[in-house]
């Protein structure tokens, strides 16, 4: 059976069909647009590309397809989804999920447990059950008005910010005022260039980047900024396996599998590790283990489930 999975993240869209030997193909296409005006006609416009970059060979129907996307959409536009990726991919089944579904069966193979998604935005879930079975908990994953605290964008955003006040005089001076300087031009003219651009989202958690570079340089206000964002994650993985415990209605001396995805983990340095350390040593409850895999494998776990 052919089958595909969809992840579907604030900074790009993947698409992956595998077939009926266990061979996959996989494609690429830009993020989602929590400005945009129809989020399921942008949705779809990245899975069409997507699917137009896979080789012509592969461009045959599916059985069924399996989504983990970014936000929280609504039913009608959750049914028109559904509806456009069946008809482009030919599939008679779509499931659609929140990217930390398919996140958490990613990283934790299908097994329960807590998972912690950081990337441009953040969100941790608890599920009690294997696949896509069980209670769950999400904590967070409010989006970059509301919440999201810890992830890329709120790293980006807190440098930003560090970098206009150190050139205003109202904060201590530091290295991120010429890194936002070089990465998008005179300060002055910064919020005219980065407000309603309908990639401000982006283009705000790329500066992430600039406040690692600053960091690791030794810049204290760089390095309070990771720090904080850290102690953010910590605290949402708290309240995670808060959640599991009470879910779960668990024994005293029961320990909970907590695992992580999403692209700002990859920053060990700074986030990872760190979060490791503290998780191990402030949440006795808690067991990190390394992820089985991502939210693409995820999302073709999805499909597959019976």
């Amino acid at each position: 059976m052919r089958i595909a999975g969809v992840d579907g993240g604030q900074t790009g869209l993947r698409l992956r069909v595998v077939g009926p030997d266990g061979s996959t193909a996989t494609a690429t296409s830009g993020g989602f647009d929590y400005d945009a005006g129809d989020p399921a006609a942008t949705v779809l416009a990245l899975v069409k590309q997507a699917w137009a970059r896979l080789p012509a060979a592969e461009r045959r129907p599916v059985a069924r397809v399996g989504m983990g996307l970014t936000g929280d959409h609504r039913p009608d536009e959750v049914r028109r989804i559904e509806a456009g990726v069946a008809d482009l991919l030919g599939a008679p089944e779509v499931r659609v999920a929140h990217d930390s579904v398919t996140a958490h069966l990613g990283a934790l193979a299908g097994k329960p447990g807590v998972v912690v998604v950081a990337g441009t935005g953040v969100v941790a879930l608890a599920r009690t059950g294997s696949g896509t079975t069980g209670a769950t908990a999400r904590v967070d994953g409010w989006g970059h008005l509301l919440g999201d605290e810890g992830g890329g964008f709120a790293v980006g955003r807190h440098g930003l910010r560090a970098a206009l006040a150190a050139y205003d005089g109202r904060g201590p001076r530091t290295l991120l005022a010429a890194a936002a300087a070089d990465r998008f031009g005179p300060l002055d003219g910064l919020p005219r260039r980065l407000y309603g651009t309908g990639g401000t989202v982006a283009d705000v958690a790329s500066f992430s980047r600039q406040v690692a570079d600053v960091a690791r340089a030794g810049d204290p206000v760089a390095a309070a900024i990771w720090h904080d964002g850290v102690t953010a994650l910590v605290d949402t993985t708290r309240a995670a396996v808060s959640r599991y415990l009470e879910l779960a209605a668990s024994r005293p001396d029961t320990t909970v599998p907590v695992s992580w995805a999403g692209g700002l983990m990859g920053v060990a340095d700074l986030v990872r590790e760190p979060w490791r350390r503290r998780v191990e040593t402030e949440i006795p409850r808690a067991h990190v283990v390394d992820p089985a895999g991502d939210g693409l494998d995820g999302a073709v776990l999805l499909a597959e489930d019976a």
